[in-house]
């Protein structure tokens, strides 16, 4: 880890298991205090840890496509922000902001495929049985 991610191992730890637990948001909270150099190399090394940690649970989320696909698209999100505040952090124009379903439109037709199956699921559950209403009395 000290190789791959110089400027961001003290906040990484591995666990028994192997999965690298992150501290990102402790090193959020001081990025400000870094040299603009530091900061460009955090970043794009958070970026990476990121994409090392998709692929790290990958076996562990294919069970479970929707988890599967909220991860996919804030890893996606995370390395995005992440990659243009390294190239602010470097004195480069990042460029305007687009957002995540016009440079991933692959994730926005998955979202969109995903959301429609939970649609239909519960369009075909039964409706329930009228409940009556029951009074909440006042206590005391």
């Amino acid at each position: 880890m000290s190789r791959r991610w110089p400027h961001i191992k003290r906040w990484l730890r591995v666990e028994p298991s192997g999965f690298v637990e992150d501290g990102f948001v402790w090193w959020w909270s001081i990025e400000e205090t870094l040299s603009l150099e530091e900061r460009a190399a955090g970043n794009e090394e958070w970026a990476d840890f990121f994409e090392f940690r998709l692929e790290q649970r990958r076996d562990n989320l294919a069970a479970d496509e929707h988890l599967r696909g909220l991860v996919v698209e804030w890893t996606e999100s995370m390395t995005y922000a992440l990659r243009r505040c390294a190239a602010v952090a470097r004195g480069e124009d990042p460029g305007p902001w687009v957002a995540q379903w016009e440079r991933r439109p692959d994730l926005a037709a998955a979202k969109r495929a995903r959301v429609d199956q939970i649609i239909a699921e519960v369009d075909a559950e039964p409706e329930p049985a009228e409940v009556p209403v029951q009074h909440l009395r006042k206590a005391g």
